[in-house]
């Protein structure tokens, strides 16, 4: 049995620092679908940061819930508990979660096969508590069992930074042989250039960063071309010989938007990414005179997540980690803000491994 209390991280104000805490409740069941889950390995990436500067507060305002919140959307770790109705998991097994959880099944979305966009779907480290603590609590339909090869510290990552670039190549429907550029090459980039590779794509890696670009040039599944993006999309485009057929904007960054356009070949797919707080300027040149096709990637569904983990373990594809012990926070945030940072970095939330 769980114990009582546990330690984890609170935001208990917007734009206020987590709070660490030893004496949280360890949440129960909600309901006979959920899962209790004691929790290894928690990621941290921008959607925190726009959780705890209060930008997403009205998801946790939807939902009835209210702050404190335990942070972060990435979790995994072992099962200690299941409700009456899981019948695919048990406890002792090593799993992962989307943060999305208790989709309504009965909207038109549901029906249709596509419960992400349930409008009630609440969200793990959104909108209810999340995986920056020993345990927590998640819905059996949104979790999946882990491949015995894939490590806690490089699994965490893919439950949200993993997905949504996997789910975004899905929806550039490209063919092996075509060229895909990522443009941003951090904690989505980088694994995304991996999968790209494996299904057969040329792969242009565009970064105003040098660390990130030498980190991707030394991966196992190396992009065709890793391109500086302070050199201009004129050099980009001589140094790869032309256009590609689909672009995915994996970082917030407004001017990078028009670079990724403009790399983009006349009716191609422009695949967006990253979530900037602006709105994104698009100039109408692009949708009436090239015909470029736009499209948003939103995480995934549990099966497309099982397809996903499968490949990284089988063809060894690198999940690029720090991990930090989940009391030191405030050393992996300074950390994220650095100019030579590179890769996902993860808290140590237990030493289950």
């Amino acid at each position: 049995m769980p114990p009582s209390i546990m330690k984890g991280l609170l935001l208990t104000e917007f734009n206020k620092p987590y709070r660490f805490s030893t004496d949280i409740p360890v949440p129960k069941l909600e309901t006979e679908d959920d899962v209790l889950v004691k929790i290894a390995v928690a990621g941290y990436c921008h959607t925190e940061m726009m959780v705890q500067s209060g930008e997403w507060a009205d998801k946790i305002t939807a939902t009835g819930r209210s702050l404190p919140l335990i942070p972060s959307h990435e979790g995994v770790g072992t099962i200690v508990e299941v409700g009456a109705n899981v019948k695919h998991l048990k406890v002792g097994d090593r799993v992962g979660s989307l943060t999305m959880q208790h989709s309504c099944g009965t909207c038109s979305d549901c029906k249709q096969g596509l419960p992400k966009f349930c409008d009630k779907n609440e969200m793990y480290g959104v909108s209810r508590d999340g995986a920056a603590a020993e345990y927590m609590v998640v819905d059996s339909k949104w979790t999946i069992s882990l491949p015995s090869q894939l490590s806690f510290e490089s699994a965490a990552p893919l439950m949200c930074a993993g997905t949504t670039i996997y789910s975004g190549l899905k929806v550039a429907d490209l063919q092996p042989g075509q060229t895909v550029a990522i443009i941003g090459a951090g904690a989505l980039g980088h694994i995304g250039i991996q999968f790209a590779k494996c299904m057969g794509l040329k792969v242009v890696c565009v970064d105003a960063r040098q660390a990130p670009l030498d980190l991707v040039q030394k991966l196992k599944y190396a992009p065709d071309f890793a391109l500086d993006a302070t050199k201009g999309v004129d050099y980009a485009l001589k140094t790869i010989s032309g256009d590609v057929d689909a672009t995915l904007m994996a970082t917030d960054s407004l001017a990078a938007h028009e670079y990724g356009l403009q790399l983009t070949k006349k009716h191609g797919t422009f695949v967006i990414i990253g979530q900037p707080t602006d709105p994104i300027p698009i100039h109408y040149s692009h949708l009436i005179f090239r015909n470029l096709t736009i499209k948003g990637s939103l995480l995934t569904d549990p099966e497309t997540l099982k397809e996903m983990v499968t490949l990284v373990a089988e063809k060894g594809i690198e999940v690029k980690t720090r991990s930090y012990p989940i009391q030191d926070v405030e050393t992996l945030l300074q950390d994220y803000h650095k100019e030579n940072h590179a890769g996902k970095l993860v808290l140590r939330v237990s030493d289950d491994q």
